[in-house]
């Protein structure tokens, strides 16, 4: 392999999928140890138009046949997630890498699968949990670990978005069925668990609740009304490792917001989103800070403390493929020199297992001890 160019094929790569037309074609285009190289989708002739759009010298509607030409090192997976473990299945067995999205797989069962067969194959493998590329996570993330609130005591999170709930378009349904694995806890719920986890540390223990408002969802092309088995209410409350408090709210079918608030004995952080649309991951983060020497200062110094602007998010942060630009640079890297500092399969399995902790509770109004 060129150890200086990484020859990229994306499966799902149609220049009318959304997310790998605003995210991995940007990002990949944009990069130096990139090239995108083949374009997979599920027609030749879309295919070959994607691929012409961006300068790609292969299309192919078989993705076995991208995954094993010989002009491909590292394959993106960027298709619907019930045929993420198919695509990536195809690109182990080629011993290439791959950089599956978020979630890895429909169920914990096939991530587990999948982290087994990329390990024994020796490759690189990412999965697109991109908000810890984030500036204003990471620098978040050290400022708790450095003390500079004092011992953490609680966080409160709050997620909530304009979709999946009583509205959808026709490419949104799938997102709609529990079956599919793409459903609000999810997608929405997957993105900011994980970044909570990765700034304060996982839970040990966990109780939730789940409803379902909008049983029926109507399709905004057609007007016709479609079932619905996905909760679009998410409450989680738990005890993080650290001994932390934690409350979770995530929300379908409302206004969209995205807010974390971590509480400290010597000051609080507050982390949210302008402009959201419920997705962490997709930046225009703003990170502010309260200060004080201990909590007797919030009787006597109440109306003196102010919240400070710590940091915001760059313009180029403001766009969904601002942290995708990020992990790829970090993926690179790992392939280049052969480290392991890309989220991984590893990591998607861990929080798929959380949210299987989190669907269980609420199945069965019992409190869930996480194995660590």
């Amino acid at each position: 392999m060129n150890h200086h160019v990484i020859k990229t094929g994306i499966i799902g790569g149609s220049m009318n999928n959304q997310w790998a037309s605003r995210a991995h074609i940007p990002a990949l285009t944009e990069h130096p140890d990139f090239q995108i190289t083949a374009i997979g989708t599920s027609n030749m002739e879309s295919a070959k138009k994607s691929a012409a759009a961006v300068g790609a010298p292969l299309a192919f509607a078989d993705i076995q046949a991208l995954a094993e030409s010989k002009d491909v090192d590292l394959v993106v997976v960027s298709v619907k997630v019930p045929f993420h473990y198919e695509a990536s299945i195809a690109a182990i067995e080629a011993h290439k890498h791959v950089y599956c999205e978020w979630p890895l797989a429909i169920d914990t069962k096939q991530a587990k699968k999948l982290a087994e067969l990329a390990e024994k194959a020796g490759i690189h493998h990412a999965v697109g949990l991109q908000a810890r590329q984030s500036p204003e996570i990471n620098y978040l993330k050290q400022a708790v670990q450095k003390g500079e609130i004092g011992k953490v005591l609680s966080c409160t999170m709050h997620v909530a978005t304009q979709g999946k709930g009583g509205i959808t378009d026709e490419k949104s349904s799938y997102l709609l069925y529990q079956e599919n694995g793409a459903d609000l806890l999810a997608i929405n719920g997957g993105h900011s668990l994980d970044a909570l986890c990765y700034i304060l540390g996982g839970f040990k223990e966990l109780s939730a609740l789940t409803n379902i408002n909008y049983p029926e969802a109507i399709v905004q092309e057609s007007g016709e009304r479609i079932h619905k088995n996905t909760a679009d209410q998410i409450l989680i409350n738990g005890t993080l490792t650290s001994g932390a408090s934690a409350s979770v709210h995530i929300q379908g079918g409302v206004y969209p917001a995205f807010r974390l608030d971590i509480q400290g004995e010597k000051g609080a952080f507050r982390l949210s989103q302008q402009r959201s649309a419920g997705h962490v991951q997709f930046g225009r983060l703003t990170l502010e800070k309260l200060s004080y020497s201990d909590s007797s200062a919030l009787f006597t110094d109440a109306e003196e403390i102010r919240w400070e602007s710590v940091r915001q998010s760059s313009e180029k942060d403001a766009h969904p493929a601002g942290y995708v630009k990020k992990a790829f640079h970090v993926l690179a890297g790992d392939i280049v020199e052969n480290k392991r500092d890309i989220p991984d399969f590893h990591d998607a399995v861990k929080l798929h297992m959380l949210l299987d902790a989190v669907r269980e509770s609420a199945e069965t109004g019992r409190k869930i001890v996480i194995a660590q």
